[in-house]
């Protein structure tokens, strides 16, 4: 599945696309905390966020393919009083 992926200031600005999938043997993205894992690695963004889908918070055991849908706008952001 894609999705895109957008920062909220004070993070710097960043809008991309990404594919995620369970991968082989389901070692690839399947929860919310592995996509987070992946953005904090891929993109060098801080660990101390949180991820929202249409202003809701995304939580970290939920399996992808059954919160997030195709084309999903997933927003992160800092968790507040973190800089």
């Amino acid at each position: 599945m894609r999705l895109r992926i957008e920062t909220s200031p004070p993070l710097p600005a960043l809008k991309t696309w990404l594919s995620a999938s369970p991968g082989l043997f389901g070692l690839g993205t399947r929860t919310i905390n592995d996509l987070r894992k992946r953005l904090v690695h891929e993109f060098g963004l801080p660990k101390e966020i949180q991820l929202q889908l249409n202003g809701f918070d995304l939580y970290g055991k939920d399996a992808i393919d059954e919160v997030l849908e195709k084309d999903d706008l997933v927003m992160y952001f800092l968790l507040r009083g973190r800089i």
